[in-house]
């Protein structure tokens, strides 16, 4: 049975093989392992995780110790970019371009690098990446069809990922239950890079054991109730300070609690991230529901909460998510405190100027 839904072509100068259905990742990640170099490398769609792990196949087919470079489309320049490609490494025997959010790409730039790519081999290959999914019939990606490896990925269905979980978990050498597995779906949802990174937790909390159940996926991660965790989410959006802080109260009555409150949080602000990339890239509904695994009320309401925040406010509450994480574990300061400053800080402006922002 399959864990996640992917799509791909694969094509070189020599073949074509074109798959409609959705095999598994890891099938797709051992064809890139052991399929002939490809001067081209497309990796499109909703899962990350999956086309970070697909550059790194890549990166290893190329060499050990091979340079790679990164460019992203509206942030470098293609200039700069296309004078790299191809270019001898200073400092290792290979290098490898990147180029993401290949989405991006205008006509004018796509034609540029379809002349620029009849110039180049599998010698000196480069990787595409795009969020969401592309047109393969446009200049530039047909021919990385018709002449490379195009592969699109896609989210794990919500029932998907307890198998996504204990995967990860079998790779860490640790044992993880049916129902610690089932837990950690619904505190992290669908989000492969926070669920990978939650079982690395998880494998040093336990170290030297090695089986984590349900009694420790809470202990580690915390497990505050969907309905709170919403609720002070909604607060922090309206900027409703009594409310936030008052929520923060009911919650966090014992300081040792405030590492699996903000986990708790930050699972729930990933998700909202999640939805409101979609709802800004104009994905329908069904869309939403397929990437996210949130279905009928609860993905409404989260329709409408992500409508409170910009993607600036969103960037702020992981900063300081991020300080506090590492506070919490290395510092005496006071939890209470710095909730309090993420509060303050997340409920500075008025909901008239977030609300159905962008």
């Amino acid at each position: 049975m399959s864990i996640g839904g992917t799509r791909y072509t694969i094509a070189t100068m020599a073949e074509k093989k074109t798959f409609t259905s959705f095999p598994r990742p890891e099938d797709i990640l051992a064809q890139l392992e052991k399929a002939q170099p490809a001067p081209l490398y497309l990796f499109h769609g909703e899962e990350p995780y999956l086309i970070d792990q697909a550059v790194d196949r890549v990166r290893r087919r190329v060499g050990k110790g091979s340079a790679v470079q990164r460019f992203s489309v509206g942030e470098d320049s293609l200039d700069r970019m296309l004078e790299t490609w191809g270019a001898p490494s200073l400092f290792a025997a290979a290098s490898l371009v990147v180029l993401k959010r290949a989405e991006r790409l205008k006509a004018a730039d796509r034609e540029r690098l379809e002349r620029e790519a009849q110039l180049r081999d599998a010698t000196q290959p480069l990787v595409v990446c795009a969020q969401g999914r592309v047109d393969i019939t446009q200049k530039f990606f047909a021919q990385c069809a018709k002449a490379g490896f195009v592969a699109e990925f896609r989210p794990p269905f919500a029932n998907q990922v307890p198998a996504w979980a204990q995967r990860f978990a079998r790779e860490r050498k640790v044992n993880l239950t049916e129902e610690a597995a089932a837990l950690l779906a619904d505190l992290i949802g669908a989000d492969l890079f926070a669920l990978a990174n939650e079982i690395d937790k998880l494998a040093a909390f336990v170290m030297p054991k090695t089986d984590i159940d349900s009694d420790t996926v809470t202990a580690c991660v915390g497990q505050l109730p969907t309905s709170t965790v919403f609720d002070l989410a909604d607060a922090l959006g309206q900027r409703d300070r009594q409310k936030a802080l008052a929520l923060l109260r009911h919650v966090l009555t014992d300081e040792r609690d405030a590492l699996p409150v903000l986990q708790a949080l930050a699972g729930h602000f990933r998700r909202l991230w999640r939805v409101k990339e979609l709802v800004t890239s104009g994905a329908p509904e069904l869309q939403i529901e397929r990437a996210t695994g949130l279905r009928g009320m609860r993905l409404r309401a989260m329709l409408s909460q992500c409508r409170w925040f910009s993607v600036a406010d969103l960037c702020a509450f992981f900063h300081r998510a991020a300080d506090m994480d590492l506070v919490f574990k290395s510092s005496r300061l006071s939890p209470a405190a710095l909730f309090d400053a993420l509060i303050m800080t997340m409920t500075t402006r008025s909901p008239s100027d977030t609300r159905n922002t962008k």
